[in-house]
């Protein structure tokens, strides 16, 4: 995979993660499967949304759907 359009493509600031697609080879795979079965989503998908998430506390789906429904346009 192409680590240009993985760091261009990736929001997360969290660098310092091993799970950051800057950190190994294999894309966003490692990341959205941790924080499925935490069920939780990825910082990028609440980004995606909207890209201040300063008040985020958790990131459960529940959160994730509320910051939808909260921030979305549609």
């Amino acid at each position: 995979m192409n680590t240009k359009w993985k760091l261009s493509f990736c929001t997360c600031e969290d660098t310092n993660c091993p799970l950051h697609p800057s950190n190994h080879d294999k894309g966003c795979n490692l990341c959205i499967a941790k924080n499925l079965k935490k069920g939780e989503m990825p910082t990028c998908f609440f980004k995606k949304i909207n890209s201040d998430i300063s008040q985020i506390k958790n990131f459960t789906i529940e959160d994730f759907v509320n910051f939808y429904l909260k921030h979305s346009n549609t």
